[in-house]
């Protein structure tokens, strides 16, 4: 049981905080709905473009942080395929006797895939740039979690005595990492493109992936069966779990400053990136239950749930791996005014692990500024795993420091989003 519980609490983590690929979250970005690849500077490159640490206007110094220096305060964002406050407040909280038509078409808002979560969780500890230099470190928590569609056919319905419901098409992925990473830009100098461009850098991050854990699960096949004076649970699983890992990645990236209205670059992040898990230890779990519970007997259901189990066998593993995904940012700005720059960013995916998908993302954002130290931050986006975004953000811009603010709607906007982000930060420039 002691395997099985370390997955229960990995799947815990995995519903309370993401992945959407390790795009570096912060209040701009946010904002933006991740319009924000030539926007970055200073130590919120990486993830981006280091090719913009070597741009004339990256500042000598900054560093970015939460509510003090190495005390971060949580980037997050979540999201589903399916509910929005809109769908629960005017179709499941209604408190009206449901039909069983009212039933079936509360069903139909969820796909036969079931209902799919997306959470990520980012906290960034430091993140410090010098001149051309930047290093950040930080922690994330990201997974992907289905829940069975029959699962929900359960609650509104119950079920038939005697007919099993089942569970089988339950699955999750989730890990928990700490990054440390260090990234340097510099400008190019070839002669013949000073004929196009006003300057062109390149830069490069090299990432160091500290595991935390990890857990999937490679096969599940599982059961609940009610009678009328009680209910049995069956079923097997077959589950990878890690303790303790090492992994590297790789960004590199190209800005270009066309002229005085308009700059863009292309970035390639993660590249080679994933994590070798079992520095503590790396195992195989296979395990299988069956158990029946009487009505009389739920206030002791957890112990006649431990006398249930039939197998619970782990065993070492010499190789167990999950990628960190990689994926391809193309950006473009152009300066309106003095006080109002556009923006836009295209981002692919190189696979579809955590939340990744082949289904590119172009986010457009607007930054306009009505008074030199108030910003005003809006993003839209479309496609992507999200399909849609929008975000809006502000905060207080000085000379020297600022405090910003981003939140986004993920899946819709205000009552019919499916999903949320959220960031707030600091930084401090010279």
């Amino acid at each position: 049981m002691k395997k099985y519980r370390y997955l229960i609490v990995v799947l815990f983590l995995g519903l309370n905080v993401r992945s959407f690929a390790q795009l570096y979250m912060n209040p701009h970005s946010v904002a933006f709905a991740n319009a924000y690849s030539t926007k970055a500077r200073g130590a919120n490159v990486i993830g981006w473009n280091p090719a913009n640490l070597g741009l004339n206007d990256n500042p000598k110094f900054s560093m970015s942080f939460g509510a003090f220096p190495f005390v971060p305060i949580p980037a997050f964002q979540i999201s589903n395929n399916s509910i929005s406050p809109y769908w629960l407040d005017n179709k499941f909280f209604t408190g009206k006797y449901l039909t069983d038509k009212d039933k079936e078409d509360l069903l139909g808002y969820f796909p036969n895939e079931g209902l799919m979560l997306n959470p990520l969780l980012q906290m960034q500890i430091l993140g410090i740039s010098v001149g051309r230099w930047a290093v950040t470190i930080g922690t994330e928590f990201t997974g992907n979690l289905v829940l069975p569609k029959s699962l929900f056919h359960f609650a509104f319905y119950g079920n038939e005595f005697g007919k099993a419901v089942d569970l089988s098409d339950l699955d999750l992925e989730a890990q928990s990492v700490a990054t440390i990473a260090v990234a340097h830009g510099r400008e190019l100098g070839i002669p013949y493109l000073s004929d196009y461009c006003s300057q062109v850098t390149a830069g490069i991050a090299i990432k160091t992936l500290v595991g935390i854990g990890y857990a999937e699960f490679e096969q599940v096949n599982a059961q609940i069966t009610t009678f009328e004076d009680k209910f049995v649970l069956e079923g097997d699983a077959v589950a990878k779990y890690g303790k303790g890992g090492f992994g590297m990645a790789l960004d590199m990236g190209l800005s270009a400053v066309i002229n005085e209205k308009m700059m863009a670059n292309i970035s390639l992040n993660n590249l080679l990136g994933s994590i070798n898990w079992g520095i503590i230890e790396a195992e195989k779990v296979e395990y299988s239950y069956f158990t029946e519970i009487y009505s009389d007997e739920f206030d002791i259901a957890d112990s006649l749930f431990e006398k249930g189990v039939k197998k619970d066998t782990s065993y070492s593993i010499n190789e167990l791996k999950s990628n960190y995904p990689g994926y391809l940012l193309l950006g473009f700005q152009y300066n309106i005014f003095e006080n109002l720059n556009v923006f836009t960013t295209v981002k692919q995916h190189f696979n579809q692990d955590f939340a990744s998908t082949y289904l590119p993302k172009i986010s457009f954002a607007a930054d306009f500024r009505p008074l030199k130290w108030l910003p005003i931050r809006a993003g839209i986006a479309f496609g992507g795993i999200e399909e849609f975004q929008w975000g809006i953000g502000t905060g207080l811009s000085f000379n020297h420091y600022s405090l910003d603010w981003g939140f986004s709607q993920i899946g819709g906007m205000f009552n019919n989003a499916k999903g949320f982000a959220f960031s707030l930060g600091q930084q401090i420039t010279f």
